[in-house]
């Protein structure tokens, strides 16, 4: 209609989602989306959400009202079941390289030795990613799974003060500029007292 005021949408970006959750978040999350919210969560574990909703079943609801899914490396193989669960298997192609030599003892023979060389072609059915992938992953590469569980690879370029002058060399730098731009109590040296 002309005039109407579209709703905005908010987002929400939760960092240690898992100090935040409890079981009133399954609902909200649930109602997030036509409600209006984005919800954006992030954590170094899985296992940390489960233990702190208190059971698999429920934190497997949380996941499941998720629609993307984007993983950086991980330390724990749970964690990255998550993301490697939900792939299918694909249909591979090896191939097996086989040599052999023998020789012959028949003295009429012309032949000293028979060779053969072959390749065998044997297909299979592996994993689309194992959860090894992710626990390997370089700095600043993930896998996300997008539009329905599509597979994605990502790579993110990583900051360099080399390429940067306006770059900050160290966090030290970073306290020194914001010291300087800062004036306050906490910037000032602290005056002592003597008991009597």
């Amino acid at each position: 209609m002309p005039g109407e005021v579209k709703p905005r949408r908010i987002a929400i970006h939760a960092d240690e989602f898992n100090e935040l959750i409890g079981d009133e978040f399954i609902p909200l999350l649930n109602k997030a989306g036509g409600a209006g919210f984005q919800v954006t969560a992030y954590t170094q574990t899985w296992s940390d959400v489960e233990a702190r909703i208190g059971s698999p079943a429920k934190a497997g609801q949380i996941a499941g009202n998720f629609n993307t899914l984007i993983m950086l490396r991980v330390k724990e193989v749970a964690t990255a079941e998550l993301l490697t669960s939900q792939l299918p298997e694909v249909h591979v192609v090896s191939t097996v390289v086989s040599s052999s030599v023998s020789d012959t003892n028949d003295p009429i023979d012309f032949a000293d030795f028979a060779s053969r060389n072959e390749d065998r072609i044997a297909p299979e059915t592996v994993r689309m990613l194992e959860p090894t992938d992710l626990v390997q992953l370089p700095k600043g590469e993930a896998f996300a799974l997008i539009h329905g569980g599509q597979l994605h690879k990502i790579r993110m370029p990583l900051p360099s003060a080399a390429s940067d002058p306006l770059m900050p060399m160290s966090l030290a730098a970073i306290g020194k500029t914001l010291r300087a731009r800062i004036d306050g109590p906490w910037n000032q040296p602290e005056i002592g007292f003597e008991a009597e």
